[in-house]
């Protein structure tokens, strides 16, 4: 069978058992990679082997690193040092651009905490903040949602990111460094698209459910309540001190010769592993103290159970990824590209984006686009950082009904339906455009 047509057939049954069946992510990309491994003409044994080596091999690359890095953010949500760290940016910014500074509290926030929980952790802030300065709410919403789904797609060591760097073989460092630039630009794009679009709204443009009342009577925090918050630095140590030691490790790999007693310690203290232990230690020392022995232990607990989702997602797209290689659907994808004249760098965009759009999911969108389209950038020569980047653009197409997101988003600012529509769903198609925007430019340098 001609392995264009396998990869279409592989497609179909992909988005079947995700879309119509409702088959969890898991489930649905080992079916297809069994699909696709035996349609391409591999032996039963064979396709056995290239599943359970690509899994096992994402699982030893990435699967620690998941784990801790969900341990840090759990430990800064518990802790409050996400409102801290919101605070401080007011602050810094004035409260009369404080669309900027929740678009600036976003970006650094969602980097160790998942956007859903980042936006209920801040959402009474950002009410307190539309009540002192009379800056509408949609525009303080949709700003701090640019920054918290910016970094959600392209900064590790949030899962989907740090799945998608792995599966691609991008250096970890590099894969900070060029998605905390292309979130850079998908956070203005949103934050411009928002003061423009909604700042001149009428009233009426907005709409509300119809216990927003019962909400507007509850005690909102004020800005100065924050003396039962952790300290700045208690509050930053454990999210910088990875990310610096593997952005240490990377530089020095680059810049210094192999045996150089330097590099061997960076390499080792920035191994994504290690720099995430030290991480989860650091947020330990400094957190743990207000939270107490137990509830530490109990975080520890849950950020297992959370991360096993995501680490089971993550493999299964390694898995899919290695039929593909050995398959040579790779190659002949490749060629296809070639012929049909269509720039590549669109194809993990939309890719991404159609999978965003169908299932909701930014995460599993960029998982998948990253696993389809490697083969093929290998096979044309491609720097992978540009899968990265276009297919986290994508995965910022449109929230909407079906992500979780999108329903925290409203009932938090107490939107119906159709403004959560008009206003959230409607500036991500600005933020998609910036993240492609920063690909292109990434485009001329690599």
């Amino acid at each position: 069978m001609p392995i264009e047509l396998v990869f279409v057939i592989g497609m179909v049954v992909l988005f079947t058992l995700a879309l119509k069946v409702k088959a969890n992510a898991f489930i649905s990309l080992l079916a297809t990679a069994l699909v696709m491994g035996l349609l391409s003409g591999m032996s039963g044994p064979a396709t056995i082997k290239a599943i359970t080596g690509g899994f096992s091999g994402t699982v030893k690359s990435i699967g620690i690193v998941i784990i801790f890095g969900i341990m840090v953010g759990n430990f800064l949500d518990a802790a409050k040092g996400t409102n801290r760290m919101a605070l401080d940016t007011i602050r810094m910014v004035g409260q009369k651009h404080a669309s900027l500074a929740m678009a600036i509290t976003g970006y650094i926030v969602s980097i160790p905490v998942f956007s859903d929980a980042a936006f209920v952790i801040l959402s009474p802030l950002l009410k307190a903040l539309h009540k002192k300065s009379g800056i509408p709410l949609a525009i303080l919403a949709v700003s701090l949602s640019a920054g918290l789904l910016a970094t959600h797609v392209y900064v590790p060591p949030t899962p989907g990111p740090l799945a998608a760097a792995g599966l691609l073989g991008i250096d970890l460092g590099q894969s900070i460094m060029w998605g905390a630039f292309a979130a850079v630009f998908m956070t203005l794009f949103g934050w411009i698209f928002a003061e423009l679009y909604f700042r001149n709204k009428p009233e009426s443009y907005y709409t509300f459910r119809s216990d927003e009342e019962q909400e507007k009577e509850m005690v909102q925090p004020t800005l100065e309540e924050d003396s039962n918050l952790p300290g700045t630095w208690a509050s930053l140590l454990p999210l910088l001190l990875p990310i610096i030691l593997i952005l240490l490790n990377t530089s020095c790999s680059m810049l210094l010769p192999k045996g150089h007693y330097i590099r061997n310690v960076t390499s080792f203290i920035g191994d994504s592993n290690i720099a995430l232990a030290i991480g989860s230690v650091a947020a330990i020392m400094t957190l743990g103290g207000r939270l107490g022995k137990e509830k530490v232990l109990k975080i520890m607990d849950k950020s297992l159970s959370d991360a096993g989702s995501i680490v089971f997602i993550t493999a299964a797209g390694g898995a899919l990824g290695a039929v593909l290689k050995q398959s040579h659907a790779g190659a002949s994808l490749a060629n296809l590209v070639i012929n049909t004249g269509l720039p590549f760098i669109l194809i993990p965009f939309v890719i991404s984006g159609l999978l965003k759009i169908v299932q909701g999911s930014g995460t599993v969108a960029v998982v998948t686009a990253a696993t389809l389209c490697a083969p093929i950038a290998s096979k044309l020569g491609l720097n992978p950082i540009l899968i990265f980047l276009a297919s986290g653009a994508g995965a910022r197409s449109c929230c909407h009904v079906n992500d979780s997101f999108f329903w925290v988003y409203t009932n938090c600012m107490g939107f119906d339906m159709k403004t959560g529509l008009r206003t959230l769903s409607i500036s991500n198609v600005a933020m998609a455009l910036g993240g492609l925007f920063a690909t292109y430019i990434a485009s001329l340098v690599l």
